[in-house]
C-alpha cells in the first residue's frame, strides 16, 4: 500500500505537530495553533520574537553604567584647581589694583594702566625696599661691632674704618643665631692682622695724691761768684 501525503510530512520533534506542507526551498510549513495552518514556522522555544521596527517586545531598559571612581576623582580635582585659579586671579587683581592706587592716589580709576609700566614701577619699588633693607642690616652689624669692640680690646673707631673688616662682616646676618660668634671671630681676626686696632693701654692711676711740699722761696746768691754764675746760667 503506497504511503499517503500525510505520511510524507514530518512531525515536529518538540510538540508532535505534523507539518502541513513544504515551502519552495524544501522547508516544512508548521501549523500555528489557533490559526488557519498556513502561517510560517513557529518561533523556536527560548527565542523572543521581534516587532516590525526591529526591537524586542517588552525589553527592559538598559541598566545605567556604573560610575568610575577614578574619573570622578579627576573631575573633582579639576574643579578644585579651577576654583583655586579663580581665587588666585582675584588676589592678583586686588594686589595690582592696590599698587596702582598707591602709585596714582588721585586717579579716577578710568582705564587700565599699561602692564609694562606697572611692572616696571613695582620692580623699582621692590629695588628701593631691598636697598633700604640692606642699609638697615649694615647699620645693625656696625652697631653690634661697635659694642663688641670694647669687649675684644679693640678700638671701635679704627675697626669700623677698616675696609677689610667691613668687607669681612658685610655678609653677616644679625638675625642668625650664631651672629655674635661670627662677629667676635671677625673682630679677633682683624685685630690680630693689624695691631694698631688694639686700644692703647692707659697708664694706671696714681695710688694717692703726691705732696711735694710748699713752693720753695727764691734763693739769693751768697757770693758775687754765685751771682755771676746764676746770671750766666740764666
Amino acid at each position: 500500500m503506497p504511503a499517503s501525503l500525510d505520511d510524507l510530512l514530518p512531525v515536529h520533534p518538540r510538540n508532535g505537530v505534523r507539518a502541513v506542507g513544504f515551502r519552495r526551498d524544501g522547508r516544512p510549513i508548521w501549523p500555528i495553533r489557533g490559526g488557519s495552518g498556513e502561517g510560517g514556522d513557529p518561533a523556536p522555544t527560548g527565542e523572543q520574537q521581534t516587532t516590525d521596527d526591529g526591537t524586542e517586545p517588552n525589553t527592559p531598559p538598559p541598566a545605567p553604567l556604573a560610575a568610575d571612581p577614578a574619573a570622578e576623582q579627576q573631575l573633582a580635582e579639576a574643579a578644585q584647581r579651577a576654583d583655586e585659579a579663580t581665587v588666585e586671579r582675584d588676589q592678583l587683581r586686588a594686589a595690582l589694583d592696590a599698587v596702582q592706587q598707591a602709585l596714582n592716589p588721585g586717579g579716577t580709576g578710568e582705564g587700565e594702566q599699561d602692564p609694562a609700566q606697572l611692572a616696571a614701577a613695582v620692580a623699582e619699588r621692590d629695588q628701593q625696599i631691598g636697598d633700604l633693607a640692606g642699609q638697615l642690616r649694615t647699620a645693625r652689624v656696625e652697631l653690634a661691632a661697635h659694642q663688641a669692640a670694647g669687649e675684644s680690646g679693640a678700638r671701635a673707631d679704627r675697626l669700623l674704618n677698616s675696609r677689610s673688616f667691613l668687607a669681612a662682616v658685610s655678609d653677616l646676618d644679625p638675625d642668625e643665631p650664631k651672629f655674635g660668634e661670627q662677629l667676635a671671630a671677625a673682630i679677633k681676626s682683624a685685630v690680630d692682622a693689624d695691631p694698631d686696632l688694639y686700644r692703647t693701654a692707659q697708664a694706671p692711676p696714681r695710688a694717692g695724691a703726691q705732696f711735694n711740699g710748699p713752693p720753695s722761696a727764691e734763693r739769693r746768691p751768697a757770693t758775687l761768684h754765685d751771682a755771676i754764675a746764676a746770671r750766666l746760667g740764666g
